[in-house]
């Protein structure tokens, strides 16, 4: 009987170690599968593939999008202080020398009485022209027969200062040059000659559709679609 019992449990430890072995390499096939995918990236038995495009950026009213943020910009006149160079003094535009002067030369031209033709008692006259400064009048008689001649009148003088040179107030030519502008802001950065000030202001980012999702970390939109992997 003992050697009956033996040979029983003996078989039932076989076929209970065959049943194990299959089902062992059953899982072993099942997880030797390998999956593949066409687009996208492989997890697992499924495939993602994520589409991507540039967030909407919108902002408040009187912000404009600009590299990305949200700015306005403000742009008034800058102060401007004109000056001269150490040794000029300031005339109108000009800085006018205080060590470099000439005496001006002069110009003569006829008064502006004279220039215009005028009547009297018969007679009328007009400047013709300058010679050896004075102003020289052409008096005619009215008539068949016109009867004219010449005569100096007194003209008045003109002073000029050579290229480079400017009348000042005590009559002298003073070698000049431009006035320098300077400019300046209390607020904003200079550009030229205007203040230009900048501020940044929140934006608001979002997605073209409910498809896409705002990822902060890359900063774009992400719609993400899963399919199922192909076998090999």
């Amino acid at each position: 009987m003992k050697k009956l019992f033996s040979i029983l449990m003996c078989g039932i430890l076989v076929l209970t170690l065959t049943g194990c072995g299959s089902k062992e390499a059953k899982e072993t096939k099942e997880n030797e599968k390998e999956y593949y995918c066409e687009k996208g990236t492989l997890k697992g038995e499924n495939c993602e593939v994520v589409a991507t495009e540039d967030a909407i950026i919108e902002c408040e009213d009187g912000f404009k999008v600009t590299d990305g943020k949200c700015v306005k910009t403000t742009t008034t006149n800058a102060k401007a202080t004109r000056g001269c160079a150490t040794g000029y003094e300031l005339k109108g535009d000009m800085c006018l020398s205080t060590t470099d002067t000439k005496q001006p030369g002069f110009d003569y031209e006829c008064m502006e009485s004279y220039t215009q033709h005028q009547e009297s008692n018969g007679w009328y006259y007009q400047a013709v022209g300058v010679k050896d400064g004075a102003c020289i009048i052409r008096i005619c008689r009215q008539g068949p027969n016109e009867d004219c001649y010449e005569t100096p009148a007194e003209a008045k003088s003109i002073a000029k200062c050579d290229a480079g040179y400017t009348l000042g107030n005590d009559f002298k030519c003073h070698k000049s040059v431009k006035v320098i502008t300077t400019y300046s802001c209390t607020k904003g950065e200079l550009r030229g000659s205007k203040c230009v000030e900048t501020e940044t202001g929140t934006a608001t980012k979002k997605c073209s559709s409910e498809e896409y999702t705002y990822n902060e970390k890359s900063d774009s939109c992400e719609k993400v679609t899963i399919t199922k992997a192909l076998l090999k």
